[in-house]
């Protein structure tokens, strides 16, 4: 009877792991994206990052950093939960900071500069991101 239940328990493990792979991927993935803080990501033409800050210090730091580069800000909106602020660069191309708040200390902040996927503009969200982090 011992034998057939480490015989059966690598099987049961397989099945499972083989049937609920994408599950397995998404807990794993959701554990080690949870943890990690301040790890840039591009999606498309967006600058994406989880930040350690507060949606308020955010926001400030988004309109500031804005200021400091020169870009006349169109739009600046927060509440509770997310903020939202349009400023458009000096080649006419619009910028957007979405920051959305995950909990009392973390912000995911969003930055996109113009509407296509080039080096340019991953290089400006960069330095959007770059003067914001400077005054958290």
């Amino acid at each position: 009877m011992k034998i057939f239940k480490v015989a059966i328990l690598p099987v049961c493990i397989l099945a499972a792991v083989t049937l609920f792979q994408g599950c397995a991927l998404l807990f794993v993935g959701a554990v080690v994206g949870g943890a990690t803080y301040g790890t840039v990501k591009y999606v498309g033409n967006t600058l994406q990052v989880t930040h350690e800050v507060s949606l308020d210090n955010a926001w400030h730091a988004a309109n500031a950093a804005l200021k400091t580069m020169e870009f006349p800000v169109t739009s600046s909106q927060k509440d509770a939960s997310s903020g939202h602020v349009v400023a458009r660069n000096a080649r006419e191309q619009r910028v957007n900071i979405d920051l959305l708040r995950e909990t009392e200390k973390a912000t995911q902040i969003r930055i996109a500069v113009g509407t296509f996927d080039t080096t340019a503009n991953r290089a400006a969200a960069q330095q959007i991101y770059d003067a914001m982090k400077t005054r958290f």
